[in-house]
Order: C-alpha cells, then structure tokens, then sequence
C-alpha cells in the first residue's frame, strides 16, 4: 500500500516547497509515498483549509494516509477534517504529533524501506 504524507501549514509556499525537497531527497522508485501540500488557506493567504485536508482524504481513500502540521490551528483544521471521514476510513489516518519538516522526512523515508504505520510513527516519534 502506498502512504499518502498531507502537509499542512499556514503558508502554501512552505508545504509546497516542502513537497520538494521530500520528492527530491527521498528515493522513491516504488512509489511507496506520496505527497499533497495543502497549506494555506483556499485564497492563497496565511491561515489553514479545513477543505483542502479533506479533499486529500476523500481522494485518497485507498492509502495508509500521514498528516503532519506545523501548529496552532492547522492541528485543529486536520482533527475537524477527520470529523467528516467514515469510521472506517480514520483506521488509515494518522496524526503525526512532531516537526512538520523532520517528521515528514522520517515519514518518507520509512515509507521507503515499507514500515508498518506504527514503525513510521515510532520513528518519527524517535526523531524528534
């Protein structure tokens, strides 16, 4: 199963550059993860987008599924997006508590050497 790694921040530019630097420094000739910025607000301007989290679930559905957030408020927008997921479903969503930047990178490359969801997330947890 591939991992889906959803980024979220209050900028758009630092999840996008982020998505970047993940998909530049982290082999990933299996495609063993993938990567959505959803920083941002819907406008463009600083601030979170409950809809661009969900969107990433709802598309994404068929993937063991990371979300990492940088703090304050994009924390509560993705704990609000899972509130709209079936029961079902959140069994594949994780919310990584750490560094949006470390622990997007540890989750790349664990997805990488295929670690279960819990050996990702203790190694993220590891890490920071």
């Amino acid at each position: 199963m591939t991992n889906l790694l959803i980024l979220v921040s209050h900028s758009q530019t630092i999840t996008e550059g982020l998505k970047e630097l993940l998909e530049t420094m982290v082999p990933n000739d299996h495609n063993a993860f993938s990567v959505i910025a959803a920083g941002g607000t819907d406008d463009g301007e600083i601030g979170t987008s409950v809809s661009k989290i969900t969107e990433a679930l709802f598309a994404n559905t068929d993937k063991e599924i990371f979300i990492f957030t940088d703090m304050g408020s994009a924390v509560l927008s993705a704990e609000t997006a899972l509130d709209f997921v079936e029961h079902e479903i959140k069994a594949h969503i994780h919310l990584v508590e750490g560094p949006l930047v470390e622990g997007a990178y540890v989750g790349a490359v664990q997805s990488t050497i295929n670690r279960t969801p819990d050996q990702i997330l203790e190694a993220i947890k590891e890490q920071s």
